[in-house]
């Protein structure tokens, strides 16, 4: 193993908590409840420990050992296949993220993020939780600037933020013999008060519709309700890693209202964060200490778990040079030659 971050070779180890699932009493058509046990609370204090704590590292992204042996010590934490194993089950999923830029407008640059065939599968009870796709797009400009069509003309107007799109579509959540939720599609319309190039901050909200379809599986499969939001929600996005990609917050929250098939309109709320931090890294890919929330009003109930996170394939950060440079020999001048 090669640590993330070290100088001279000192590797950093640390204790990882083991964490017992706990596994409450709940009703039919549920999801787990998982309280707030000791456990749970030491392994995101043991997070936060690694977040706050200023660790050794070298000054680039590109350590050297003791014996001379080059490792990464940043990574890209948006282009990466991952395997997710703790409290909650295993699971993964693939992240890429890319920019558009144009030669004729060198300050204008579209942001690209997606998340595709994301799963999460509950090791006891055999809940599953999916993604089959998630993108966010983010114009952003130096100045703020965009065009409109403003009456018989073209017209340049300065923003205070980005503008974008979020789209998200196929979110399934299953409960086996028993019920299932699945969102068919979600989109919502983003201005990003960050307002950076890069994809290590976001401050996004945005109102936001969706359409989710509930079945009940008790004795056949059969629609139980729909829900429709058009519009009539908000949505709130909070991003932010460092500049090593090795601390990772995402925090998500949509409020507002929904009509029902079998309610009419009724109020929501879902909201869920994750918090990651690299603890090492094995041939140069990093292993992560996480700890993840979920609250839905709709059921009415909280999950929380922690565990850990492989990087299975990911694109190595341009700032890592695992080669050392090749140095030219020189001849001297009026030296034979064989």
């Amino acid at each position: 193993m090669t640590p993330a971050f070290a100088r001279d070779g000192e590797a950093q180890q640390r204790p990882l908590p083991r964490v017992a699932d706990e596994h409450p009493t709940k009703p039919a058509h549920a999801r787990r409840r998982v309280s707030a046990t000791p456990r749970v609370i030491f392994g995101l204090a043991l997070i936060g420990v690694a977040l706050g704590a200023h660790v050794a590292r070298a000054d680039s992204c590109t350590g050297i050992s003791s014996e001379g042996g080059r490792f990464a010590a940043c990574f890209d934490p948006g282009n990466r296949l991952t395997l997710s194993v703790g409290t909650l089950g295993y699971g993964g999923g693939v992240s890429l993220r890319h920019t558009i830029d144009f030669e004729d407008e060198p300050d204008l640059v579209w942001k690209m993020d997606h998340a595709i065939v994301q799963f999460q599968h509950g090791l006891v009870d055999g809940e599953v939780d999916g993604l089959l796709y998630r993108g966010r797009f983010l114009r952003h400009s130096r100045d703020g600037h965009i065009v409109l069509p403003i009456g018989a003309n073209l017209r340049k107007v300065f923003l205070p933020f980005d503008i974008g799109a979020l789209v998200e579509v196929g979110r399934l959540h299953l409960v086996r013999d028993e019920r299932s939720e699945l969102s068919v599609v979600e989109t919502a319309l983003l201005v990003d008060l960050a307002r950076t190039r890069d994809f290590r901050t976001r401050v996004a909200l945005g109102p936001v519709a969706s359409w989710d379809v509930a079945f009940d599986h008790a004795a056949k499969v059969v629609v139980a309700d729909q829900r429709v939001a058009p519009f009539s929600a908000l949505l709130v996005e909070l991003h932010l890693e460092d500049r090593g990609g090795l601390t990772l917050l995402d925090v998500r929250g949509v409020a507002g209202t929904a009509w029902h098939t079998d309610g009419g309109w009724v109020p929501r709320v879902r909201a869920e964060a994750m918090l990651e931090r690299v603890v090492f890294a094995v041939n140069d890919r990093p292993v992560a200490l996480y700890g993840s929330a979920l609250y839905d009003s709709d059921s009415g109930e909280a999950v929380a778990g922690i565990g850990l996170r492989a990087v299975l394939v990911e694109h190595h950060d341009p700032r890592v040079s695992l080669h050392p440079p090749v140095v030219a020999s020189r001849v001297p001048a009026g030296a034979a030659r064989d």
